[in-house]
């Protein structure tokens, strides 16, 4: 009797242990039906490693993407949207797509330079664009490289080598401003200033709509100026980013080739930044608290317009400004585009920053992070320093 008592608890409890079974797999079943159809938040630099896993993407001004991934593509949830939203959804993909690749490869390329950085080994590279916080830029980058016993190069007024950018334990620099308020800036403190204030000769100054149409491409003071200077972009208003990054040699018009060729070389530098922005936190706390000075970034400006003597002679000498503006805005069309560009590409930076590593001191090699102040200024001697030529206060009589 007891032995069959026995046997019927084990059955009882046999049958428990199935159904509970049954049970729990059935709840983590339903667990993972609805995580697969959830919408995860990620940051733009936590990307999913299988693209072809992303159904649809949409990102906000914050540049956070809503992805919907389903991990069981044969029975994916369809989306109902109109052509219209999927177009924009495959805009998107093609983008993230993009921006993996910049992200990925430019975290570990920074890491690598700060690990430099951070052993006194390497170097700084500076292009410097002009009117665009070049200067203060300078400043800035001198004391880091005094405080690291690092050396210093810089290119100014020359369109660029790109082949500095690829030179091992360099980290390159430069900054962008909007093309028609650094050609403003240009104009009232390369040309104006110096007659009123320098020169003390106002007479020889030229009016804001005298002087732009004598600098813009294909003007006859232009075209000698070109000419005497081949390769130089020391008094470019017209395109001059472009022209600046795309290896352009002073003949032809610039176009869409030369626009993707900028692109191109303005992702190798290891720090983009945009003078408009220097003053709002994001980008100065940033370079303040990853490169250690002496002094803060926002509180450099080395070279600083006259504000007072625009005010004075601004009715005098650019009574046609907005005209002149339109002008600038209409011939500058793919500077304009590469600026747009520029922002996109430090927004997407600045996320990435959060997850870098920035205070690396891992191992280095001598390759990786080699004293290049000797190689630098004997390979690339023609390309480095100031390159400022004569007549550049013009157009004189």
């Amino acid at each position: 009797m007891k032995t069959q008592k026995l046997a019927l608890v084990k059955s009882i409890i046999f049958s428990l242990l199935i159904c509970l079974s049954i049970f729990l797999i059935f709840m983590i079943t339903i667990s993972d039906i609805q995580q697969e159809e959830s919408n995860v938040i990620i940051p733009i630099h936590h990307r999913t490693e299988d693209i072809s896993e992303i159904l649809d993407v949409v990102e906000n001004e914050t540049n956070i993407v809503k992805i919907n991934i389903n991990l069981n593509s044969t029975n994916s949830k369809q989306s109902v949207a109109t052509n219209s939203m999927d177009d924009i959804a495959n805009e998107k993909k093609d983008q993230l797509k993009q921006n993996m690749f910049i992200d990925l490869s430019w975290k570990v390329k920074i890491e690598d330079k700060i690990s430099c950085l951070n052993n006194n080994r390497g170097g700084v590279y500076l292009f410097h664009m002009r009117k665009a916080a070049g200067t203060s830029l300078r400043t800035y980058l001198k004391l880091l490289t005094m405080n690291h016993q690092m050396s210093f190069h810089e290119t100014e007024g020359k369109i660029i080598n790109s082949n500095i950018l690829k030179s091992p334990g360099i980290m390159s620099f430069t900054s962008l401003r909007h093309p028609v308020a650094r050609i403003k800036s240009l104009y009232w403190y390369e040309h104006v200033e110096w007659y009123y204030i320098i020169a003390q000769n106002p007479s020889v100054a030229k009016s804001y709509k005298v002087w732009v149409d004598a600098w813009l491409d294909g003007s006859e003071w232009k075209n000698a100026f070109t000419a005497a200077n081949p390769g130089n972009t020391y008094m470019e208003i017209e395109n001059y980013y472009v022209k600046s990054l795309s290896g352009w040699k002073g003949v032809g018009n610039i176009g869409e080739e030369d626009l993707e060729r900028a692109k191109e070389v303005l992702q190798m530098f290891d720090m983009v930044l945009i003078t408009e922005w220097l003053l709002e936190g994001g980008q100065a706390r940033m370079m303040d608290t990853y490169f250690k000075t002496s002094r803060s970034i926002q509180h450099i400006k080395d070279v600083k317009g006259n504000s007072f003597m625009k005010f004075k002679y601004h009715s005098f000498l650019a009574r046609d400004e907005e005209e002149v503006d339109d002008l600038l805005r209409a011939r500058n069309k793919y500077d304009i585009l590469l600026y747009d560009y520029a922002q996109e590409l430090v927004r997407n930076r600045l996320q990435a920053m959060s997850h870098i590593d920035l205070n690396s001191s891992k191992p280095y090699d001598m390759n990786s992070c080699p004293f290049v102040s000797t190689y630098l200024e004997s390979m690339y001697q023609e390309d480095l320093g100031v390159f400022r030529p004569p007549k550049h206060k013009g157009p004189l009589e």
